[in-house]
């Protein structure tokens, strides 16, 4: 395994650009923000409208994303690994690819498209699986952001030691229908570990929501949907990464 931890071209890669990019924004005093691409949504229907992925990502980085995000999931969110590909050949900020991933051949694909980190979502898998994903995740030189939505999920991931978790403030098994709060990540990120970077995901729509994630406890935000309805999602991301933090 250990020859193709290199990349493609041979260089030694840290598994952690996204955690990184995360704390590098924090330190800057940015509200770091996870811009998510995803082409369809199954709340709200089309997303991208006809734009291209990548002259969006180029945008998204221009405006002070610390990362982008790809949803390539086919079936129900109208991704693809060509979407993703598009996203890395026009940035140079880390890219998660979020997919239901199941198993190494994804990893490998992720990788192969530019990915430099990875979903798991583990209301989909066993831990068994959970644990040979992360393992395999590394060993190709790719983060895993390792998603929980309930307080059971969030000790699995835990147990995984990770430098990510995610909380996902919808159940993914509903496909983002149900109607998720921000609550989630209040209820869940404050169980975090220090030094563990933690990113809320999902269900943030106001700068409201964006805050209470923060004062929560929350390292980053992972938004899309937000960022795709507004008329221009860039002038929306430079608004979000100059959020000012609430006092509570």
């Amino acid at each position: 395994h250990g020859a193709d931890v290199g990349g493609a071209h041979g260089v030694a890669v840290s598994c952690r650009e996204l955690s990184e990019a995360i704390r590098a924004a924090q330190r800057a005093g940015r509200v770091p923000v996870i811009a998510d691409i995803k082409p369809v949504s199954p709340r709200d229907g089309n997303l991208l409208g006809g734009r291209s992925p990548g002259e969006l990502a180029a945008a998204l980085e221009e405006a002070g994303a610390c990362a982008l995000s790809v949803v390539t999931a086919a079936e129900h969110f109208g991704g693809s690994c060509q979407t993703l590909r598009e996203v890395t050949a026009a940035t140079s900020l880390p890219v998660l690819r979020k997919d239901f991933l199941r198993d190494s051949e994804q990893l490998v694909e992720s990788r192969d498209c530019g990915a430099r980190a990875i979903l798991m979502i583990l209301s989909t898998m066993s831990q068994e699986v959970a644990a040979q994903l992360y393992d395999t995740a590394q060993e190709l030189g790719l983060e895993p952001l390792v998603e929980s939505h309930t307080a059971e999920e969030l000790e699995r991931a835990l147990s995984l030691t990770p430098s990510l978790v995610g909380i996902n403030n919808r159940d993914i098994l509903q496909l983002e229908t149900d109607p998720g709060t921000v609550a989630t990540t209040e209820s869940l990120a404050p169980r975090v570990p220090d030094g563990i970077v933690t990113i809320s995901e999902s269900a943030l729509l106001t700068d409201d929501d964006v805050r209470r994630a923060l004062a929560a406890g929350a390292d980053a935000v992972l938004v899309g949907t937000m960022l795709l309805r507004a008329p221009d999602p860039a002038e929306r991301l430079r608004e979000l990464v100059k959020l000012k933090r609430v006092a509570l």
